[in-house]
Formats: structure tokens, C-alpha cells, sequence
């Protein structure tokens, strides 16, 4: 670098390295994250403090029966506890390659990554939907597969459907609200390389929170350099296409603020 200051984005400050050492100590080693364990044939479950095993037993065998379910994506699926009014988010993980098997046995499973992060993130001051346990399920028809039960969100949005839905005029102060947030969780350690895809919105203007989803993607120990700063800009762009220059520019000030100067060209030529 020949004695050149760092850009912004790029800069390495006391409290960044704080945070990056804090999450990664913790997320890699497992820590933060308590649990009761409990062991049925042919299943393991984990509840987090203040939930039952039961509880996610239940969830767990309402969506692999399909019973109870009451909307349904990819591998997930809202479904309600049998004997309650409580709705639960269930998503599936199950082992597709070589390495998810390596990874379970080495305890950094996609949903022990998932588990760690729903309860360190909070910590840090972040939202996500609140964990309510994990499950391992294991038989000769489909191998290993494991469960994450995490609470249901009303009247969230995923934040590419709300831009869709945006009127014009509003779409400028939307991206550099979430631009905002960008560098909020990029400060605190945090990285997803499917970063705008993964956030759930509940709210309206100026009440609006940002929550972080799929956590199993989570990578800390991904430094937000210039080349990942620049590809998350791009992901908002895409979302956001076609994009004025004005949210362009609304982008990098949510993002920057008053640190533009040295990135801000450059972010509008990439944008554009």
C-alpha cells in the first residue's frame, strides 16, 4: 500500500477489530449459545433456554408428516404446533454432499452455524428471528438430516419484494436506509454473500426494522474488504435495477456517510 490511508470501508479501527475478534471467538468456538439437549432414538434435539424439547419434537414431526403445515417454500415451512395456537418456522437441511457430513462431525453443520448466529447476533444488537431450537434426525430411507426451528414473523417482507412494491419517489430513501444497515452489520463482523436476498423487513416508514435470515451462510471471519463491499453494492443494484443515479448516489451516502470521498466514484461506476 506504500504509506496510502485505508479507503473507507476498508478501514481497520479498534472497535471493528473488537467485534471481529468477538464474534469469530465465539461463533467458531460455539460459545453463547445455550441450549438443553435431549436424545430420542433416531433423533437429537437441541431447545434454546426458555423452550422445550417437546416443543421442537413437535415441530419438527408436523413438518415431516406434513401435517399442520400452513405455508410451505423450498425445504421450509411455517407449520403450528400441535395443542397450540403457536406457529413455528421450520426449515430443512439435509446432507446433499461429502463435506455436509464432514462439517456435522466437526459441529459447524449449516445448522450449527444457523444456531450460533441466532443467538449471538442479537447480542450485538442485530435482529433475526428468534431460535427456538434445532433437530438431527437420521434414518436408512433419508440418512442425516437436520431441522432449525426458529420463531414465525408476521408481517415481514423480504426487503427485494418491498423495493418492488416502492413507489419512485420512496425508492431513493429506502436504499439508503438499508445501505445504512449494510454498514451496521459489515462494523459488527457480520457477512452474508446473499446479504439483500436474506432480510426480512416488518414496519413502515420510519418504524422499519431490518431482520437477517438464513444465518447458515453467516461468515465472520470475511472481512468486509473493498471487492466485498463493492459485490454487496452490486446485489442491492441488481435488486434495485433499473437504478436512477440518485439511489445510486443515496446508496454510497447510507453506506459511507461522510466518509465518500475515494469509494464513492468508484461505487457509481460499478452501479452503473
Amino acid at each position: 500500500m506504500g504509506g496510502q490511508s485505508p479507503e473507507p470501508g476498508d478501514a481497520v479501527t479498534p472497535s471493528k477489530v473488537r467485534a471481529y475478534l468477538w464474534i469469530n471467538s465465539r461463533f467458531y468456538l460455539g460459545l453463547g449459545a445455550p441450549r438443553t439437549a435431549r436424545r430420542y432414538p433416531h433423533c437429537r434435539l437441541r431447545a434454546a433456554l426458555g423452550h422445550s424439547p417437546d416443543q421442537v419434537r413437535a415441530a419438527v414431526d408436523q413438518y415431516r408428516s406434513g401435517g399442520g403445515v400452513r405455508s410451505i417454500n423450498f425445504r421450509c415451512a411455517r407449520v403450528t404446533v400441535p395443542g397450540s395456537d403457536c406457529d413455528l418456522f421450520v426449515k430443512e437441511f439435509p446432507s446433499l454432499r461429502p463435506l455436509h457430513g464432514l462439517e456435522r462431525r466437526l459441529r459447524c453443520s449449516r445448522v450449527d452455524r444457523s444456531w450460533r448466529a441466532g443467538h449471538l447476533l442479537p447480542r450485538l444488537g442485530l435482529l433475526t428471528p428468534r431460535v427456538i431450537g434445532a433437530a438431527q434426525a437420521w434414518s436408512a430411507q433419508t440418512g442425516v438430516v437436520e431441522y432449525l426451528v426458529t420463531e414465525w414473523m408476521e408481517g415481514v417482507v423480504p426487503f427485494p419484494e418491498l423495493l418492488k412494491q416502492t413507489p419512485a419517489d420512496d425508492r431513493a430513501p429506502l436504499l439508503e436506509e438499508f445501505a445504512r444497515h449494510m454498514r451496521l452489520w459489515h462494523d459488527r463482523g457480520v457477512y452474508l454473500r446473499d446479504l439483500v436476498k436474506n432480510v426480512l423487513v416488518t414496519g413502515t416508514d420510519g418504524a422499519r426494522q431490518y431482520l437477517l435470515t438464513d444465518l447458515d451462510g453467516l461468515h465472520p471471519i470475511r472481512w468486509p474488504n473493498r471487492s466485498r463491499l463493492l459485490f454487496h453494492m452490486r446485489q442491492l443494484a441488481h435488486w434495485a435495477k433499473p437504478l436512477s443515479d440518485g439511489e445510486a448516489r443515496a446508496i454510497c451516502a447510507g453506506y459511507l456517510g461522510d466518509d465518500s470521498v475515494g469509494l464513492e466514484h468508484e461505487i457509481l461506476e460499478s452501479l452503473s
